[in-house]
């Protein structure tokens, strides 16, 4: 507020110029301490791709445990991890009735569980089988579940930074308007991952190596 001190009797003048003084010195001060405050990250995992580069990585299936990995992304990137989403999938045959059922239960558990984790289940859409008698799968609907919460948390300011794990070139559209808001996001890949056009398109990319995703294996 503005006082034109012609107005103002003496004996009151002092007084209130102290204290805008002062409201002025806390004010610069706030604005100074918040340059030191984490960057808010939120981190996105499209779970059947980033697994899929874990498990080629090893040469084995591994499990890892989803939080610590999370939080240890967020110190990597000198930032504070406000949430993370994991994102799966599930089929609806009936012969993939048990294993529909594992993938239920282990979202279930994290969702229960990990107060910062939000687990969401696409479908797999059975295409067929190979020569060799394998099934083919399309994952459906998990993309479109990554890009709206994605895009939705940055227009509801809930992060300054996205880390989506994927290689999925699919995300450009999504990432592109983000960046839009002046939003930061950077690829997660896995060492020996191919996703050089995630790190064209991001304003960052990270690598997690085998040494790191050993700190959080199950």
């Amino acid at each position: 507020m503005y006082f034109n001190r012609v107005f103002l009797r003496s004996d009151i003048r002092g007084p209130i110029i102290r204290v805008i003084r002062r409201r002025r010195h806390f004010a610069d001060a706030f604005s100074r301490s918040r340059g030191d405050i984490l960057k808010r990250i939120i981190v996105f995992i499209d779970g059947n791709n980033f697994e899929n580069a874990v498990n080629n990585l090893y040469g084995q299936q591994v499990r890892l445990k989803l939080d610590e990995l999370a939080e240890h992304i967020a110190q990597k990137r000198g930032g504070h991890l406000e949430k993370f989403y994991y994102y799966t999938a599930k089929s609806k045959r009936k012969e993939d009735k048990a294993k529909a059922d594992s993938t239920q239960q282990f979202v279930n558990f994290l969702n229960r569980n990990l107060p910062k984790c939000k687990a969401k289940v696409g479908f797999l859409k059975w295409e067929g089988q190979t020569a060799s008698g394998k099934d083919l799968y399309i994952e459906k609907e998990t993309d479109v579940m990554i890009a709206t919460d994605m895009m939705s948390s940055a227009y509801d300011n809930l992060y300054d930074e996205a880390i989506i794990l994927s290689a999925d070139t699919d995300y450009r559209p999504v990432i592109e308007e983000i960046q839009k808001r002046n939003k930061k996001v950077v690829a997660g890949i896995v060492d020996q991952q191919t996703a050089g056009y995630m790190k064209q398109i991001c304003d960052d990319f990270l690598i997690l190596s085998k040494a790191e995703l050993d700190k959080v294996k199950r």
